[in-house]
């Protein structure tokens, strides 16, 4: 009876260590994972052993690793799911810019009309500008 109830004191505390194991968002949380974790394997190591001090230490160092472990996959995971956010938003930026651009030529296209205005042809004389002498050219200018 007395192996049954270590036994099940084992398993409870196990699940109570991996339902308490999502609280590693903060560094607080994190330090109560590691508390916790080797808290559990203290408990265990000293339930496995009938009160052994040495396998009570080895299931702590256990634990607090373990737990160590898990808050080292959590931020992993954490900074995972920043960086495809960061991706996903960037990509909708993009996307964004692309439909702007094609609806500002849609726009420009429909306001041309039919109206393309007449060029006047201006003629620039020749000239010298800084030492430098221009041949005589001619440009056109639109007009409305």
């Amino acid at each position: 009876m007395k192996d049954r109830l270590k036994l099940i004191l084992a398993c409870v505390l196990l699940i109570a260590g991996a339902v308490l194991s999502g609280c590693a968002s903060g560094n607080a949380g994190r330090n109560a994972n590691i508390i916790g974790g080797s808290a559990l394997g203290a408990a265990l190591g000293h339930n496995a052993s009938d009160g052994d001090a040495s396998w009570t230490i080895g299931g702590a160092a256990i634990g607090a690793i373990s737990a160590a472990g898990v808050n080292a996959m959590a931020e992993s995971n954490e900074q995972q799911a920043y960086r495809n956010g960061y991706e996903a938003a960037l990509n909708q930026s993009v996307k964004q810019q692309y439909w702007i651009i094609q609806n500002r030529q849609k726009e420009d296209t429909s306001n041309q009309g039919t109206d393309t205005g007449t060029f006047v042809p201006v003629v620039i004389p020749e000239q010298e500008i800084d030492g430098e002498i221009t041949s005589e050219r001619i440009i056109y200018l639109r007009t409305q």
